[in-house]
């Protein structure tokens, strides 16, 4: 604005400087619009891994991409497969076994150490070089929390499964 309220008609550098400016105001509108379409599609890319890790929930197994590798051995693990479901009855009631302080009463609810034990054990049956110590001992704190939740899950949803399983006959 300033420029075209000085621009005379005989000095060609504020005309140039005025064209300059109206470019840089349109290329905003051009980069907004790039911006725009990025974020469109980082959406859909945040939508579908959702959608992805709802499933993997649901179904009680799947894969956890550490975000602090774990050192068993010689190998550094960054992915821990996972599967629930291939846990046998002795593998789960070993895993609840692990928190002596846990309160045995409390029978619908599971202690974060019960959790991570169960997490560890699943993933150490289907995950190649670790096992459930190296789980237990070495994960981060960020990938506990999606173990221990995840396990949480599945023990939930588990047992309301169970129940409509169970009848008098």
């Amino acid at each position: 604005m300033e420029e075209v309220k000085n621009a005379q008609p005989d000095q060609p550098e504020t005309a140039v400087k005025t064209t300059e400016t109206a470019t840089q105001e349109s290329e905003p509108e051009k980069s907004q619009k790039e911006m725009q379409e990025i974020l469109k599609q980082r959406m859909e890319e945040v939508r579908k891994r959702a959608q992805e890790a709802n499933e993997a929930m649901s179904q009680g197994k799947g894969r956890l991409s550490l975000e602090t590798p774990i050192q068993s051995g010689d190998k550094e693990i960054k992915e821990l497969v996972y599967d629930f479901t291939a846990l046998t009855g002795m593998e789960y009631t070993d895993a609840m076994d692990n928190d002596m302080n846990a309160n045995s009463s409390a029978y619908h609810r599971i202690t974060y150490r019960q959790a991570l034990s169960l997490f560890a054990k699943a993933a150490a049956k289907q995950t190649e070089g670790v096992d459930m110590e190296d789980i237990v001992s070495r994960i981060g704190v960020t990938d506990a929390v999606e173990g221990v939740q995840l396990a949480t899950l599945f023990f939930t949803a588990s047992t309301r499964a169970g129940r409509l399983r169970i009848s008098k006959k």
